[in-house]
């Protein structure tokens, strides 16, 4: 399902990552240079920018803090709520991309969702459960990746879940 942000939930996407990137500052939590050459507040952007686009999709509100949260000493619980669960959303502007989740992630979400594109326009592409990424993923160092093929649409997946 692909989702072109509104003009204002694009203005909200750019301040949450301007507020999220002086937060990463203030707490020497700098980004190293990304691979695909993203500006720390690009990577920002996009990554937000999918959580609103993910959000949409599922009628619910995303974690509009700005805090820094660390997932490896648990401070961390994913970008949303759908159904009672965690929900964990990663962005990638590759429309190929597999889902990457990377190790200390763990325990944080119920589920991660993947969404590709780039902003302002996404695609929610599917989820996998905590334990299809943990056990059951393809490790590469120190991330589990699942294949888009092996992601569950989101409205069978929330039709499973109890």
């Amino acid at each position: 399902m692909e989702i072109t942000l509104t003009d204002a939930e694009q203005l909200i996407v750019n301040y949450v990552a301007q507020c999220r990137l002086e937060a990463n500052q203030r707490n020497n939590s700098h980004r190293p240079p990304s691979a695909s050459g993203m500006t720390a507040f690009e990577i920002d952007q996009q990554g937000f920018g999918g959580e609103i686009a993910f959000c949409r999709a599922m009628n619910v509100f995303p974690d509009f803090t700005v805090t820094c949260r660390s997932a490896a000493k648990g401070q961390d619980n994913g970008d949303c709520k759908v159904q009672g669960l965690r929900i964990d959303v990663k962005t990638s502007k590759k429309v190929t991309s597999a889902l990457w989740v990377k190790e200390h992630k763990k325990g944080c979400a119920d589920a991660y969702a993947l969404v590709v594109g780039t902003f302002p326009t996404f695609t929610v592409i599917g989820l996998a459960n905590h334990d299809k990424v943990f056990d059951n993923a393809f490790k590469v160092g120190n991330s589990f990746v699942v294949d888009q093929k092996d992601l569950i649409k989101p409205e069978i997946f929330f039709n499973l879940c109890p």
